[in-house]
């Protein structure tokens, strides 16, 4: 493990010395791309909405820098929109990681994934068997 990934883990995570031998490969990536990763922010941004009763509307945002951030979301956090978003969240990290570990910080390639870059609410809305829906856009933003 690098000493990058090593400070973060025991002076922000508080990993013990012992524990850190015990860190797999895959979380190591995390770790040491963590100072890269601060100069963005993943928005996940309202493109349609209809018969939402959480009233989202287009236009709304949901803020990750990079955890979320309620103050700078414009969004109502309704857990049925929020849990798929999160899941996009989750893989658009997981590629930047991977950008970031091979030296890439273009937010082309940042934006440039296709699972990542769209979520849509859990309620399938009129046409599935439910009422509303709602679809977000994910990118990110240099700080």
């Amino acid at each position: 493990m690098d000493e990058t990934a090593k400070n973060v883990l025991k002076n922000i995570v508080g990993v013990t010395d012992e524990d850190l031998a015990k860190v797999p490969r895959n979380i190591e990536k995390i770790f040491a791309n963590a100072a890269k990763s601060m100069g963005y922010k993943l928005i996940a941004e309202v493109t349609s909405s209809k018969y939402c009763f959480a009233q989202i509307k287009v236009g709304d945002k949901i803020v990750f820098n990079p955890f979320l951030n309620a103050k700078e979301s414009t969004c109502p956090l309704c857990p049925r929109a929020l849990i798929p978003v999160l899941i996009s969240v989750q893989q658009a990290w997981e590629r930047g990681i991977e950008l970031y570990s091979k030296d890439v910080d273009d937010i082309d390639e940042l934006n440039d994934s296709i699972f990542a870059g769209i979520a849509g609410c859990l309620d399938p809305g009129l046409e599935g068997g439910g009422i509303g829906h709602v679809n977000f856009k994910l990118y990110n933003e240099k700080v």
